[in-house]
């Protein structure tokens, strides 16, 4: 236990003490952010009005909350990406293969990686979440009641862990700084759109709603947005037809569909729970395959 709190601290240091690694973390949240503040917000109340043929009180209450759910859901794998360039640097720098070999155990090193990363992950994305709370407040929303705060924290644990072993698996076969900053930039652009995050789920084309709707992370965005616009969404369409409001929960990706097939709760609670368990064990092999 000493040496994976050693290594875990050692990770952590050296995460928070590179500015420019914590900058580029936040990288795309910052761009998510920016689109919809000087593009994207206009478009998605003119979007409400069209669904329900009127302009009324709380549309912006309700996109902001629904930006913010997604701005969650998606810091949890840039985050990691972030945190996670630490080992790629240690390969580089053949640092890695010194702790291998190392009278270190193997498991140590792995856990000593997963552990910083989550304290990480978990700690921004908790930040982004008193900010986005403070938002909504400002623009006109309510406060979260305790139960929401529960299952908010839950997910965002839950979303951290998965995100955390898929891209720790991924990233374990890059060695060097240069391609995983180029890489990191690419998947952090791409998961905005394929989550829903910069332009509404609707939008993308089926095959792409399909591919998107299978990742953890939307379902994981899709679980944050139920709690996040569950009042703004009672208030917004409170005399709409039925058919309209369902007709904008699945446009907005707060409810996901595999083609005509609606994903519950429960089902994505669990679906995501397999993945990262299917990830942990990759990342258990992986790791014995570096050592070899």
């Amino acid at each position: 236990m000493k040496a994976i709190f050693q290594l875990t601290k050692r990770n952590l240091w050296m995460f928070f003490r590179n500015k420019t690694e914590v900058f580029f973390s936040f990288l795309s949240v910052l761009i998510i952010l920016g689109l919809y503040i000087l593009f994207l917000s206009d478009l998605n109340v003119n979007n409400v009005i069209a669904s329900i043929g009127r302009e009324v009180d709380g549309i912006r209450v309700l996109i902001n909350s629904w930006v913010m759910a997604g701005l969650i859901a998606v810091s949890t794998v840039t985050i990691s990406i972030g945190s996670l360039s630490l080992m790629v640097l240690d390969r580089q720098r053949k640092v890695f293969y010194d702790f291998l070999v190392a009278p270190i155990k193997r498991h140590e090193l792995f856990l000593s990686y997963i552990l910083s990363t989550l304290t990480i992950v978990i700690m921004i994305s908790m930040t982004i979440l008193m900010i986005a709370q403070v938002y909504i407040l400002v623009s006109g929303g309510v406060f979260f009641e305790w139960l929401d705060w529960v299952k908010i924290i839950l997910i965002i644990l839950l979303l951290s862990v998965s995100s955390t072993m898929m891209m720790l698996f991924f990233i374990s076969f890059i060695d060097n700084a240069s391609a995983l900053s180029t890489i990191g930039t690419i998947v952090g652009t791409l998961i905005g759109f394929v989550t829903g995050a910069y332009i509404p789920m609707g939008v993308l084309p089926k095959p792409i709603q399909v591919f998107s709707n299978l990742l953890p992370v939307s379902q994981g965005a899709s679980l944050l947005r139920n709690i996040f616009v569950r009042s703004p969404l009672k208030t917004v369409f409170d005399q709409a037809p039925e058919e309209v409001v369902e007709s904008y929960r699945k446009f907005q990706g707060i409810d996901l569909y595999i083609y005509d097939f609606k994903l519950d709760v429960n089902m994505m609670i669990l679906y995501i729970l397999i993945a990262t368990l299917i990830f942990l064990f990759l990342n258990v092999l992986r790791f014995r395959k570096m050592k070899n």
